[in-house]
């Protein structure tokens, strides 16, 4: 039985002569929260569209909680909640009304939570859903799919159109969520603050392609922005740092780098000899988000 939630080896799509998604591998632990990252193009939304099945690799592998989504059954697709960018009611409907209908499709719906979250998002007793706001809409998806209870929650810009109070409240219900055994959560967000907050792991897709994935706490440790008050080859950075950005002027160098460790930047200064006035300073999420995606170039336009 494998460990991984969601599962992705090797795999393609194309639309056309253009590929969305071109060779990624990703393995998703139970019980995470994890954090899927990329700039517009990089094939964020076709990735999590062949997650769900509704749309089918055009090579590799795909499995949810075991199961090939593109064949799984009711039962299996009842166990994963999704909430899509775009997603939107019918107009008519009113959102104590969303929840009338969903709650007898769903097994392990929780009546407590929904009205709890019918406060918390300031939804009781507001109108059809084309007469809300973007962001009460927003609330009210993401209240449907966080009282399915399911084994795996996947949403695709979850902030979208909240304001900060609804955002709070939504990643804390997040973390509620993830802290049931076995439950894991796939998101996707443009609001790299509010994923930092609540995130385990983080993958970065540049191209269609993994370009950085693991522990947050482990690579925020391990990248860092590094200034020296001398001039340092790039060659001679990069044999000890995977170097993301490099900028040299006169008499001073400035680099961000990967593979950062403590001991290893005191002996790099040690053997170029500029270890006076050499400094190192962490990166935040979207600092280290901006230079990974910097670094693979140009994202393509499309999917």
């Amino acid at each position: 039985m494998s460990d991984a939630a969601i599962q992705l080896q090797e795999v393609t799509r194309t639309f056309g002569p253009n590929r969305a998604v071109d060779g990624l591998s990703l393995a998703v632990p139970k019980g995470t929260i994890y954090g899927f990252l990329g700039p517009n193009g990089a094939g964020k939304t076709t990735t999590i569209r062949m997650i769900m099945g509704h749309l089918h690799p055009t090579a590799g592998q795909v499995t949810a909680l075991g199961v090939d989504p593109w064949h799984a059954d009711e039962d299996a697709k009842q166990r994963v909640a999704y909430v899509s960018e775009n997603m939107a009611l019918p107009g008519w409907m009113k959102p104590e009304a969303a929840i009338r209908l969903c709650a007898p499709l769903y097994p392990k719906w929780d009546h407590k939570l929904a009205e709890s979250l019918l406060d918390a998002f300031s939804l009781r007793g507001k109108g059809r859903f084309s007469a809300l706001s973007k962001g009460q809409k927003r609330a009210t998806c993401i209240l449907l799919a966080l009282c399915q209870n399911a084994d795996l929650l996947v949403i695709d810009e979850p902030a979208s159109g909240l304001d900060t109070i609804a955002r709070r409240d939504f990643l804390d219900r997040v973390l509620d969520v993830a802290c049931e055994e076995g439950r894991t959560v796939f998101v996707s967000s443009h609001i790299l603050s509010d994923l930092e907050r609540v995130v385990d792991r983080i993958g970065i897709i540049c191209n269609g392609s993994l370009a950085l994935e693991g522990e947050l706490d482990a690579l925020k440790g391990q990248a860092r922005k590094l200034q020296f008050a001398d001039h340092i080859e790039s060659d001679a950075l990069a044999s000890s740092f995977t170097v993301l950005k490099y900028k040299a002027g006169a008499g001073e160098t400035e680099a961000v780098v990967l593979g950062f460790e403590e001991g290893r930047f005191r002996t790099f200064c040690a053997e170029h000899g500029c270890g006076e006035g050499a400094r190192d300073y962490g990166l935040n999420l979207e600092d280290l988000f901006v230079e990974v995606a910097r670094s693979n170039g140009n994202h393509k336009e499309g999917q």
